[in-house]
Order: structure tokens, then C-alpha cells, then sequence
């Protein structure tokens, strides 16, 4: 008996383990759910990994060519060992240098690019929780009416004051919502586990948004005509692009020049001087079209990434245009249920719930107007989800 017992319990256990049943909520604020994401996320640790890497290269700009140990017999009676090493001019290490830490450069601001896009994501998973919560909030309220309407309605099957159909209607409406709250909860848990992988906390259910519901702000003024998006990481991720193709350039223009080659190796026999066993010599860069190509092609990368920084602020543009078309809806449709929607569906609700108990209106009647009521009520949810929702937009085109 007690080992059926113990089987029980940690079956139990188990259970509430894999389904979150009995687990304390975490309540993870938005900056710190923003400060997560970037901290923690893999894409974040990988953007850290790729700029280690650059600047792990960074020593190798020094690339001298490995030397060459010769043995040779120049008199036919012995071989003598020699060595030889051949130097870049000083002029092409410094502008390799210069072009790595461009490169360096360019993929900090490739993790910048990912940091802007997580704060994306998590305002708008955080926003989407807030939504979903004050949705279920709107239900709970019409569950509870429709559940006293039922027992309203169950009494009044008994004196014969209004049928059985009737009865079953206002059980169906009642069951709608019921049904409506699961799917609701099901989307939170979903959008859970998507604030949890954005924080590096995957599969925890645990996780709850704190914060109102509120009107989201947004500190510029709204013009279609800005075109301001220097803090935009993509601006300064193209213009860093384009530095690296100009640095590059620079670098293959300064390969033309000779390299020098230095060595040791007698030539004479055991006894000559040791100064004229030293060598010196330069390289002969007589194959200019080679030069050439790879100086024509690094000016067309130039081209190509001032190209790159045009089409990234027309693309921007575009999307800052349609956000901003979005933003002036939605602001439009918040405005409306904040001045009349909201205080029509209190007012209705009201009036519906006075009219029914007194017996000025039907149940048939009373269910449309509660019906319509917290339809209002679900349409300004929508709409400042929506509205918020536009606001976050503009702020990661903005680079916030």
C-alpha cells in the first residue's frame, strides 16, 4: 500500500513539474525583460562570439610570410644553410590593421542590429500579454453577468415566466464565453513561452508582465516626412560597411608596392666574410592588371555599399511611411472609444441590467445589449493594442 502511495505522489509531482501547477509566477518588468533578452538570448551570444572572433584576428594583419630555410652548395663540396624571409612594406600591415578593426567595427554594430530587433520583440510580446490579459478581464465580467443572468433565468423557467428555450439560449451564450476564455489562455501560455525564449528562460510558464495596459507614448512628433534614422543600427551598420569597402581599397592600392626580401646564405666558401653572406632584395610588381583587377573590384564593392546605405534609407523610409499611416488609424479608433465607445458600452450595460430585472426589456433583449456592450469594450482593447502596437514600431525604425 505505501509503495502505491508513493507512486502516487511523485506522479503528482511530476505532473505539476511539466504543467507549471503549483510554481510561484515570476513577474519580469519590461526593462528587465528587455535587458534579458539582450544579456542572455543566443542571439545575442552568438553576435558576442562573431566580434571576439574579429578581434581575435586582429593580431594576424601582421601576416608575415613564413620564411624559407635553403640548403645550397654553391662551391660542389659542401651543402651551407641559408634563410630567407620576405616583408610587406610597413604601409600595407598598417591599413590591414586599419581594415580589421573596421571589420570589428562593423560586427558590433551587427550586434546592434540584434539587440534592436529583441527590444522589438519583447515590447511586442510584452504589449500582446497586457492586450490578452485585459481581454480576459472584458470576459470574466460578461461571464459573471451572463452567469447571474442563468440563474435568473432558471427561476423564472420554474413560474412559468419564460420557456425552456429561453433557458437553454442564455446556457449557450454563457458556455460561448467559457469557451472563449480558454482559447484566450491558451494564446497567453503560447505568448509566454515566447517571452521566455526571448529572455533566455525557455519553457517557463511561470513568467507574468507587470504594468497597466496604458497608452503607449511616442517622444517624436509623427511626420511622414521625417527621415531622421541615424540611431537606427541598420544606418550604422551600412556606414560601417562602407568604411570596410574604402579601407579595403586602400589596402589592395598599397599591395602595389615591392616587398622586401631579406636572408643569410654563403655563397663562397666556409672562410668568406660573414657581411657578404647577408642578401637583400625587393619584388617587381610588373603584373599590373592583376593589381588593377583587385583594385577595380574593391571600388565597385565602394559603389555597391554607398548603393547599400541609399537603398536602406529608402526601405526605412518606406516602413517609417506606413507606420506612421497605421499610427494615425489606430490613434484615430483610440480617441473614438475613449470619448464616446467606453462610457455607451457602461451606460448600456447599465440601462440593460435595470431594464431586465425590473421586466421593461426581455432576456432576448438583454443579452444583444450585453452583447454589445463588452463588444465595445473588446473593440478599445484592440484598438489600443493596435495603437501600442504602431508605437513600437515606430521606435525600433527609430532605433529606441
Amino acid at each position: 500500500m505505501s509503495r502505491k502511495i508513493l507512486t502516487v505522489i511523485l506522479s503528482l509531482c511530476l505532473f505539476t513539474s511539466k504543467y507549471g501547477i503549483g510554481q510561484t509566477a515570476r513577474v519580469i518588468p519590461l526593462n528587465t525583460a528587455i535587458e534579458m533578452a539582450i544579456k542572455l538570448n543566443p542571439q545575442t551570444k552568438i553576435a558576442d562570439l562573431r566580434i571576439e572572433k574579429q578581434r581575435v584576428l586582429l593580431p594576424a594583419t601582421r601576416n608575415f610570410d613564413s620564411p624559407e630555410l635553403l640548403f645550397q652548395a654553391p662551391t660542389s663540396d659542401a651543402f651551407r644553410p641559408g634563410i630567407m624571409q620576405k616583408f610587406a612594406m610597413p604601409q600595407v600591415y598598417n591599413q590591414q590593421k586599419k581594415a580589421q578593426e573596421s571589420q570589428i567595427r562593423l560586427t558590433e554594430t551587427e550586434k546592434q542590429i540584434t539587440s534592436n530587433i529583441l527590444r522589438y520583440n519583447v515590447k511586442t510580446v510584452y504589449n500582446e500579454l497586457r492586450y490578452l490579459r485585459e481581454v480576459i478581464r472584458n470576459y470574466q465580467r460578461q461571464d459573471s453577468l451572463l452567469a447571474d443572468f442563468v440563474k435568473i433565468t432558471d427561476v423564472r423557467v420554474q413560474v412559468g415566466q419564460i420557456s425552456r428555450i429561453e433557458k437553454l439560449n442564455a446556457e449557450s451564450q454563457y458556455r460561448e464565453v467559457q469557451y472563449l476564455l480558454d482559447q484566450i489562455r491558451a494564446k497567453v501560455r503560447s505568448n509566454r513561452i515566447q517571452l521566455g525564449l526571448l529572455i533566455g528562460m525557455p519553457n517557463d510558464t511561470t513568467l507574468r508582465v507587470s504594468g497597466d495596459f496604458d497608452k503607449l507614448k511616442f517622444i517624436h512628433a509623427v511626420i511622414s516626412t521625417d527621415t531622421n534614422f541615424v540611431q537606427n543600427p541598420l544606418t550604422g551598420f551600412y556606414r560601417e560597411n562602407q568604411q570596410l569597402n574604402m579601407e579595403l581599397l586602400s589596402l589592395e592600392k598599397k599591395r602595389r608596392l615591392p616587398n622586401v626580401i631579406v636572408g643569410y646564405l654563403n655563397q663562397g666558401d666556409k672562410n668568406s666574410p660573414v657581411g657578404y653572406r647577408f642578401q637583400l632584395g625587393v619584388t617587381l610588381p610588373v603584373w599590373g592588371w592583376v593589381f588593377n583587377s583587385r583594385i577595380n573590384g574593391a571600388k565597385k564593392d565602394v559603389e555597391i555599399a554607398q548603393k547599400q546605405i541609399a537603398l536602406n534609407n529608402y526601405e526605412l523610409q518606406g516602413t517609417y511611411d506606413k507606420a506612421v499611416s497605421e499610427y494615425r488609424q489606430y490613434q484615430e479608433a483610440l480617441e473614438y472609444y475613449e470619448t464616446i465607445g467606453l462610457l455607451q458600452a457602461s451606460e448600456i450595460i447599465n440601462a440593460a441590467k435595470d431594464g431586465y430585472r425590473l421586466g421593461s426589456i426581455g432576456y432576448y433583449n438583454y443579452l444583444l445589449n450585453l452583447q454589445q456592450a463588452f463588444k465595445i469594450r473588446l473593440g478599445y482593447l484592440d484598438a489600443l493594442r493596435n495603437f501600442n502596437q504602431s508605437v513600437i514600431t515606430l521606435q525600433y525604425l527609430k532605433g529606441e
